[in-house]
């Protein structure tokens, strides 16, 4: 399986000011409006030089995007499809830092490609409906960080998985609510997330945004990102990590037979 087969991108949204508060709040609004870049057909027509251009500021200034899938995806086959598609996801996955956390919200719940839970996209532990501008507020004016992670999986993997609706992703993450309450410091009691799928073309994938009840609480740190990405990729890919283990245990068992004759 190769390490790139899932990706978890994460960031803290600043807190401390009106400015903050303000951007926070377009943020969220941002992540639910934000139209999608137009989908083109498969080409082999090599990206323009505006798009290399684009691509090479985006890069410099978030160089994590090296980390990516769509980065993967440009690198193999520069194509101007890939190029839209890799441009779009890093304007998407770094969009608090030029909006603010209510338009992030917002964006989350609406994009095109959202799926849909009646009138938006967000959901999280309950069953109970979510108020789409109370939750954009909420997030807006937390006095403390809150936090966003992007969990991406290549089409292919998210198809032949399952993981290509929102119901599937929800399920996931209450598996491992508490993993993740755990790797960010946050006591599970006052633990708080909102979620949404997008279902885009070549990777599908949720935002997720966390954050304690109490301000004072939460911290993440490159070990914790770590743990987040494996717990959710040690289930999704379990069938097929059990299927390697067992082969390996196949392969060992004849290793020994051979060894004692």
């Amino acid at each position: 399986m190769s390490k790139s087969q899932i990706i978890v991108t994460s960031r803290y949204l600043k807190s401390g000011s009106k400015k903050t508060e303000t951007k926070r709040k377009n943020y969220t609004k941002y992540i639910a409006t934000r139209e999608s870049v137009e989908t083109r057909e498969q080409s082999e027509k090599y990206s323009t030089e505006n798009q290399k251009k684009l691509l090479n500021e985006l890069i410099n200034d978030f160089p994590e995007v090296k980390k990516y899938l769509e980065y993967e995806d440009y690198f193999s086959n520069p194509t101007t499809e890939n190029a839209s598609e890799l441009i779009s996801t890093i304007i998407e996955r770094n969009a608090d830092v030029i909006g603010n956390r209510q338009n992030f919200v917002g964006y989350m719940a609406m994009r095109p490609g959202a799926e849909k839970r009646g009138q938006h996209g967000l959901f999280n532990g309950s069953d109970e409906p979510i108020v789409l501008n109370q939750v954009a507020e909420e997030v807006a004016h937390h006095p403390g960080n809150v936090w966003s992670h992007v969990v991406s999986l290549r089409r292919e993997d998210a198809v032949r998985l399952g993981y290509d609706n929102s119901e599937r992703w929800r399920e996931l993450v209450m598996r491992h609510i508490s993993d993740i309450a755990n790797a960010q410091k946050i006591p599970l009691c006052n633990m708080k997330w909102y979620a949404a799928f997008h279902d885009t073309t070549h990777h599908p994938h949720i935002h997720l945004i966390v954050y304690s009840t109490n301000p004072k609480q939460g911290y993440l740190t490159k070990d914790g990102i770590n743990k987040i990405r494996s717990v959710f990729a040690n289930d999704i890919f379990h069938d097929e990590l059990q299927s390697i283990y067992q082969e390996q245990s196949l392969s060992r068992d004849e290793l020994k037979v051979l060894s004692e004759n």
